[in-house]
């Protein structure tokens, strides 16, 4: 399967699989009794942070493979997993203060879980700003990589907040009902679809790019 097959196939998928995963979180999960509507934006809140973790352990892995052999196709694949899993960050920072507000009755708290995500997704906003402003060079790549590979440590860091400092407002678990559960479970892959859509396209236009410029076979 071509390159241009197999992305309009990611996204026929995805389109697929959030359509079903919206009609079942809204006609098939039950209503949490003490939040109601609202807390059906963890069916996508949580999928979020999921698949933004997965992304980010995806720029790790290829950033250490750039600082390591030197190849621009490592860096291209560092580089858009870092976008396409900042976006998701975006996705999980904006929808949990809305949660919180309904459960919690306030917008923010300086919790050790929501403070290590901030923390996270400033640290990646800095690759970010480092990809936009410096020069399309192997400097300015190796130097991204060393922060993508720095931030990424607080990523366990944000896993295990609760266990490790408490919450006074995230629970160590919850409960949910069988229902519930496999909700959860088709908009976790539904979230995860999308993000490896974003993912191969971005990846896609980035060795175009890449290819165009002459930098695959110089650098």
């Amino acid at each position: 399967m071509r390159s241009g097959s197999l992305n309009k196939f990611l996204w026929c998928l995805t389109i697929v699989l959030n359509i079903l995963s919206l009609i079942l979180v809204f006609t098939y999960a039950p209503l949490e009794v003490t939040m109601g509507k609202v807390q059906k934006i963890f069916y996508y809140h949580v999928p979020s942070a999921i698949t933004a973790y997965l992304l980010l352990s995806t720029a790790f892995f290829f950033s250490i493979l750039y600082l390591w052999k030197g190849k621009p196709f490592f860096d291209v694949i560092a580089h858009a997993a870092v976008e396409v899993g900042w976006i998701f960050m975006t996705v999980v920072i904006t929808t949990g203060p809305i949660w919180g507000r309904a459960a919690w009755g306030t917008w923010w708290v300086w919790e050790p879980r929501l403070t290590s995500f901030l923390v996270l997704w400033l640290m990646y906003s800095a690759y970010l700003l480092v990809r936009l402003f410096g020069e399309r060079d192997s400097s300015t790549a190796r130097i991204a990589s060393v922060v993508a590979i720095i931030a990424f440590i607080d990523v366990p860091v944000v896993h295990m907040a609760i266990k490790w400092w408490g919450s006074v407002v995230h629970p160590k678990s919850i409960g949910l009902a069988p229902a519930m559960k496999v909700t959860f479970a088709f908009s976790a892959l539904a979230v995860l679809s999308l993000g490896l859509a974003m993912l191969f396209t971005r990846c896609s236009l980035g060795f175009n790019s890449t290819k165009n410029s002459g930098e695959l076979e110089t650098r």
